[in-house]
Protein backbone atom coordinates (compact mmCIF):
# COMPACT_ATOMS: atom_id res chain seq x y z
CA UNK A 1 0.00 0.00 0.00
CA UNK A 2 1.24 3.72 -0.53
CA UNK A 3 1.92 6.15 1.77
CA UNK A 4 -1.30 7.87 0.75
CA UNK A 5 -3.53 5.03 0.55
CA UNK A 6 -2.37 4.04 3.81
CA UNK A 7 -2.96 7.48 5.76
CA UNK A 8 -6.11 7.56 3.76
CA UNK A 9 -7.68 4.21 4.93
CA UNK A 10 -6.50 4.72 8.45
CA UNK A 11 -8.64 8.00 8.88
CA UNK A 12 -11.30 7.36 7.00
CA UNK A 13 -14.50 8.71 8.83
CA UNK A 14 -12.11 10.44 11.74
CA UNK A 15 -9.20 12.25 12.11
CA UNK A 16 -7.77 10.44 15.03
CA UNK A 17 -4.13 11.06 15.27
CA UNK A 18 -1.70 8.37 15.45
CA UNK A 19 1.82 7.33 17.25
CA UNK A 20 4.36 6.25 14.68
CA UNK A 21 7.11 4.06 16.08
CA UNK A 22 10.13 2.75 14.22
CA UNK A 23 13.51 0.99 14.73
CA UNK A 24 16.30 3.09 15.05
CA UNK A 25 19.95 2.30 13.52
CA UNK A 26 21.00 5.77 11.94
CA UNK A 27 20.70 9.67 12.46
CA UNK A 28 19.15 9.09 8.47
CA UNK A 29 16.55 8.05 10.15
CA UNK A 30 14.40 11.31 11.03
CA UNK A 31 14.91 12.65 7.61
CA UNK A 32 13.76 8.91 5.93
CA UNK A 33 10.50 8.96 8.18
CA UNK A 34 10.12 12.73 7.16
CA UNK A 35 10.02 11.93 3.45
CA UNK A 36 7.69 8.45 4.16
CA UNK A 37 4.83 10.48 6.37
CA UNK A 38 5.14 13.48 3.87
CA UNK A 39 3.14 17.01 4.93
CA UNK A 40 0.95 15.58 7.46
CA UNK A 41 1.29 17.34 11.22
CA UNK A 42 3.74 15.47 13.20
CA UNK A 43 5.83 15.91 16.14
CA UNK A 44 9.11 13.30 17.12
CA UNK A 45 9.83 12.38 20.58
CA UNK A 46 13.40 12.75 20.59
CA UNK A 47 16.28 12.45 23.06
CA UNK A 48 17.92 15.53 23.84
CA UNK A 49 21.55 14.70 22.64
CA UNK A 50 20.05 14.65 19.48
CA UNK A 51 20.55 18.61 19.61
CA UNK A 52 23.75 18.00 19.04
CA UNK A 53 24.00 16.90 15.70
CA UNK A 54 24.46 19.67 12.91
CA UNK A 55 21.87 18.93 10.04
CA UNK A 56 19.05 18.00 13.13
CA UNK A 57 19.05 20.76 15.58
CA UNK A 58 17.99 23.86 14.62
CA UNK A 59 14.79 21.88 12.85
CA UNK A 60 13.98 20.20 15.92
CA UNK A 61 14.11 23.79 17.69
CA UNK A 62 12.34 25.34 15.33
CA UNK A 63 9.24 22.92 14.61
CA UNK A 64 8.85 22.36 18.40
CA UNK A 65 9.54 18.80 18.29
CA UNK A 66 9.51 16.53 21.64
CA UNK A 67 12.76 16.75 23.11
CA UNK A 68 13.38 13.89 25.80
CA UNK A 69 16.24 14.03 28.83
CA UNK A 70 16.26 10.57 29.82
CA UNK A 71 18.58 10.86 33.24
CA UNK A 72 15.81 13.77 34.18
CA UNK A 73 12.31 12.21 36.12
CA UNK A 74 10.72 15.72 35.07
CA UNK A 75 12.03 15.90 31.53
CA UNK A 76 9.83 11.98 31.60
CA UNK A 77 7.07 14.02 32.74
CA UNK A 78 7.06 17.12 30.76
CA UNK A 79 7.97 14.56 27.69
CA UNK A 80 4.31 12.52 28.38
CA UNK A 81 2.40 15.64 28.93
CA UNK A 82 3.25 17.49 25.78
CA UNK A 83 3.09 14.11 23.98
CA UNK A 84 -0.79 13.75 25.43
CA UNK A 85 -1.32 16.62 24.37
CA UNK A 86 0.14 16.98 21.43
CA UNK A 87 -2.10 13.76 20.56
CA UNK A 88 -5.22 15.80 22.39
CA UNK A 89 -4.57 19.06 19.60
CA UNK A 90 -5.10 16.31 16.43
CA UNK A 91 -1.35 16.09 16.30
CA UNK A 92 0.44 12.83 14.96
CA UNK A 93 4.01 11.54 17.31
CA UNK A 94 6.76 9.71 15.51
CA UNK A 95 8.91 8.00 18.67
CA UNK A 96 11.68 5.60 18.53
CA UNK A 97 10.79 2.94 21.44
CA UNK A 98 14.21 1.07 21.58
CA UNK A 99 15.36 4.78 22.46
CA UNK A 100 19.17 4.70 21.15
CA UNK A 101 20.70 3.77 17.74
CA UNK A 102 21.76 0.25 17.49
CA UNK A 103 25.34 -0.35 17.55
CA UNK A 104 25.18 -2.95 14.80
CA UNK A 105 22.10 -2.32 12.84
CA UNK A 106 19.63 -4.99 14.83
CA UNK A 107 17.07 -3.78 16.71
CA UNK A 108 17.09 -4.03 19.97
CA UNK A 109 14.54 -3.91 22.94
CA UNK A 110 11.80 -1.15 23.78
CA UNK A 111 11.93 1.05 26.58
CA UNK A 112 9.28 0.09 28.99
CA UNK A 113 6.37 2.78 29.05
CA UNK A 114 7.22 3.98 25.10
CA UNK A 115 3.53 4.07 24.32
CA UNK A 116 1.99 5.24 27.41
CA UNK A 117 1.27 8.72 25.04
CA UNK A 118 -0.87 6.64 22.78
CA UNK A 119 -2.57 3.95 25.23
CA UNK A 120 -3.55 7.12 27.57
CA UNK A 121 -5.25 8.60 24.05
CA UNK A 122 -6.52 5.50 22.34
CA UNK A 123 -4.20 6.05 19.39
CA UNK A 124 -3.68 3.60 16.72
CA UNK A 125 0.17 2.94 16.93
CA UNK A 126 1.83 2.40 13.34
CA UNK A 127 4.93 0.82 13.48
CA UNK A 128 7.50 1.47 10.52
CA UNK A 129 10.49 -0.64 9.71
CA UNK A 130 13.77 1.46 8.41
CA UNK A 131 15.78 -1.04 6.30
CA UNK A 132 19.49 -0.34 5.67
CA UNK A 133 19.54 3.15 7.01
CA UNK A 134 22.65 2.17 9.05
CA UNK A 135 24.24 1.53 5.42
CA UNK A 136 23.82 4.79 4.01
CA UNK A 137 24.97 6.46 7.98
CA UNK A 138 26.64 4.40 9.80
CA UNK A 139 26.34 5.06 13.65
CA UNK A 140 30.07 6.45 13.98
CA UNK A 141 29.58 8.82 11.03
CA UNK A 142 28.29 12.31 11.24
CA UNK A 143 27.25 12.58 7.67
CA UNK A 144 26.22 9.95 5.03
CA UNK A 145 28.64 8.14 2.82
CA UNK A 146 26.35 6.23 0.37
CA UNK A 147 23.29 6.91 -1.15
CA UNK A 148 19.90 5.38 -0.05
CA UNK A 149 19.09 4.07 -3.48
CA UNK A 150 22.17 2.28 -4.49
CA UNK A 151 21.64 -0.69 -1.47
CA UNK A 152 17.82 -0.55 -0.91
CA UNK A 153 16.94 1.54 1.89
CA UNK A 154 13.52 1.92 2.72
CA UNK A 155 10.79 2.17 5.02
CA UNK A 156 7.66 -0.32 5.52
CA UNK A 157 4.77 1.33 6.88
CA UNK A 158 3.05 -1.47 8.77
CA UNK A 159 -0.60 -2.59 9.77
CA UNK A 160 -1.98 0.11 12.75
CA UNK A 161 -2.16 -1.46 16.25
CA UNK A 162 -5.23 -0.56 18.57
CA UNK A 163 -4.40 -0.17 21.60
CA UNK A 164 -7.60 -0.38 23.88
CA UNK A 165 -8.33 -3.19 26.07
CA UNK A 166 -4.90 -4.13 25.40
CA UNK A 167 -2.40 -4.26 28.36
CA UNK A 168 0.94 -2.49 28.33
CA UNK A 169 2.97 -5.46 27.90
CA UNK A 170 0.61 -6.90 24.59
CA UNK A 171 0.58 -3.29 22.88
CA UNK A 172 4.70 -3.75 23.20
CA UNK A 173 4.59 -7.43 21.85
CA UNK A 174 2.50 -6.34 18.79
CA UNK A 175 4.54 -3.42 18.16
CA UNK A 176 7.68 -4.85 18.71
CA UNK A 177 6.86 -7.69 16.48
CA UNK A 178 5.09 -5.56 13.69
CA UNK A 179 8.74 -3.54 13.22
CA UNK A 180 10.77 -6.90 13.39
CA UNK A 181 8.94 -9.03 10.86
CA UNK A 182 9.50 -6.36 7.98
CA UNK A 183 12.92 -5.67 8.75
CA UNK A 184 15.93 -8.00 6.48
CA UNK A 185 17.42 -11.06 8.11
CA UNK A 186 20.81 -8.81 9.14
CA UNK A 187 18.13 -5.79 10.84
CA UNK A 188 15.60 -8.39 13.23
CA UNK A 189 16.36 -8.60 16.43
CA UNK A 190 19.33 -11.44 17.99
CA UNK A 191 18.00 -14.80 19.10
CA UNK A 192 16.93 -14.04 23.13
CA UNK A 193 16.39 -9.99 23.00
CA UNK A 194 13.79 -9.56 25.54
CA UNK A 195 10.92 -7.44 23.94
CA UNK A 196 11.13 -4.39 26.31
CA UNK A 197 13.62 -3.48 28.91
CA UNK A 198 13.48 -0.50 31.72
Amino acid sequence: MCRDQFFSSLHSGDRTPIMLCANHVSWMDIPFIAVAIGWRNYKIIAKQELLKVPILKNSLKTSKHVMLDRSSRRSQMNTFKQGVKYLKDGVNLVTFPEGTRSRDGRMGSFKAGAFKMAEREGAPIVPLSIRYAHKVQPIEYVWPVRPGRSIGASIHIGKPIYPEGKSDEEVMKLVWEGIAKNLPESQKPSPGTPVAVQ
